[in-house]
């Protein structure tokens, strides 16, 4: 199949849409894209930018020969992730997790998704 703009536009690229009280807006970002961002006064409008954003960049790319990402393979991940830490660490992350009746992979699940939610990143 040639690479060329019809094919780059129909894949599935990571979008992220958030709103900025600094900017007083919707900031919007594509993951497998470096260094890109892009602003609306709402989602869709965001949305519009962003696939726009993405359209002129894989124009440009493709007229430079320059390589163009293409979205994460979600099936590439399984959903296992190896922990090792400390036995004293072990041991409060299964006290903690009983103390609020969840399960320690729930509890580290929750951890992990609010460190995302402070670096901004959508999944």
């Amino acid at each position: 199949m040639k690479k060329d703009l019809k094919y780059y536009l129909k894949l599935p690229y990571s979008y992220s849409i958030k709103w900025s009280d600094i900017d007083q807006c919707y900031l919007g970002s594509i993951a497998e894209i470096e260094k890109n961002m892009t602003c609306g006064n709402t989602p869709e409008e965001t949305m519009s930018n962003l696939k726009e954003a993405l359209k002129a960049y894989i124009k440009t790319s493709l007229d430079n020969n320059m390589p163009i990402p293409e979205p994460i393979k979600i099936d590439k991940y399984k959903g296992t992730i190896t922990y090792r830490t400390t036995s004293t660490k072990h041991y409060y992350i299964v006290q903690f997790a009983n103390d609020l009746g969840i399960s320690v992979n729930a509890l580290i699940d929750e951890a992990v998704d609010e460190k995302l939610r402070k670096k901004q990143l959508s999944y």
